[in-house]
């Protein structure tokens, strides 16, 4: 029987590192490049009432309009922009926990959590003008021109019409292809929609059309919460067009922040104020992406060591055969 030579088992692994390591390569390069970072300019500050578990916010006729929840403190709100007093409420009874907020057409749209109701307020009394009736979770909306874009919780978008509230289209959210899970308060911007992820002081930037985070942004360290007892997450953005300033805030934050976001080309994203640049990853996050690079980098150089010692190997072998066979001679002699 034909023996398994060592030239074919040499160019089979060498085959497989090759794939493996084209596909290292790849993935690497995908990571790296596919999302930007973005950093956070700190413009100012203004004071955020920290009885206020933020749900939604926007910004419009130079003042914030701010979505409170939890059952017992749901609200809706107008609120100065210079020194944060509140100037209008509406406060919801005991069985609304109330959630994202947007504007369109005169009117504010404020989210329920699971009533399955959107309360459609008049921009300038407050009155309740209608309800629309949607089914699942309600937690961010925003809009664009020709849609709403609401959250649910989920890695999904729901696109609704702008005067029936009914479903147009669903996006699936990816970053580097995984699916976003826990989207939340939203904000659109041309294109583009703005979101917290719950659990955690990040925003994404998601492309409306494909459904691909194209950026990010860690907010994790704006607020010294170690001063805050009662401070939670990050929860809320509101753009303005009349200075493209971004206000973001968190549930019971005692700070509203006027930022600006900027691309970032180096590995630790950073908060930049007028004085100080803050390092935005605490001691941790930066371990775990050191240790991550060195994985990666101990994955590559390992690939191509082992390469190259199946090639050395195959070079040997080679050269061994090409040496005149011997005549096999039988035990005991043979003519």
């Amino acid at each position: 029987m034909q023996r398994w030579s060592v030239p074919n088992s040499i160019g089979v692994i060498t085959l497989f590192l090759l794939i493996l390591f084209a596909n290292n390569v790849v993935a690497s390069d995908q990571n790296s490049n596919s999302v930007q970072r973005l950093d956070t300019i700190i413009i100012d500050t203004i004071p955020h009432s920290n009885t206020s578990w933020t749900q939604g916010l926007l910004i419009n006729d130079g003042y914030l309009y701010e979505s409170t929840g939890k059952y017992g403190e749901s609200s809706l709100q107008k609120i100065n922009m210079s020194n944060g007093e509140i100037e209008k409420s509406y406060v919801h009874n005991e069985s609304i926990f109330a959630e994202g907020l947007t504007f369109y057409d005169n009117k504010l749209i404020q989210l329920t959590y699971r009533s399955n109701i959107a309360f459609v307020f008049d921009f300038e009394t407050f009155e309740i003008i209608n309800t629309w009736n949607y089914t699942g979770e309600g937690w961010g909306i925003c809009t664009m021109p020709d849609y709403f874009v609401m959250s649910n919780g989920t890695s999904q978008l729901t696109l609704r019409d702008l005067q029936t509230f009914e479903i147009i289209d669903v996006k699936n959210v990816t970053k580097n292809g995984t699916p976003v899970s826990y989207l939340n308060e939203l904000e659109c911007v041309e294109n583009t929609v703005y979101s917290n992820v719950w659990l955690t002081d990040e925003i994404i930037l998601i492309d409306v059309d494909s459904g691909n985070v194209t950026n990010t942004v860690n907010l994790d360290g704006l607020l010294n919460k170690s001063k805050y007892d009662q401070a939670d997450v990050l929860n809320g953005i509101a753009f303005d067009e009349n200075s493209s300033e971004f206000t973001i805030t968190g549930k019971y934050w005692p700070y509203f922040y006027n930022v600006f976001f900027e691309e970032n080309n180096t590995v630790n994203n950073t908060i930049i104020t007028n004085e100080t640049i803050i390092d935005e990853l605490d001691q941790n996050q930066l371990d775990s992406n050191i240790q991550s690079d060195i994985n990666q980098n101990f994955l590559t150089y390992s690939l191509i060591f082992s390469l190259f010692i199946c090639i050395v190997i195959w070079l040997i072998d080679v050269k061994l055969r090409v040496k005149p066979e011997k005549t096999q001679v039988q035990d005991g002699g043979g003519k």
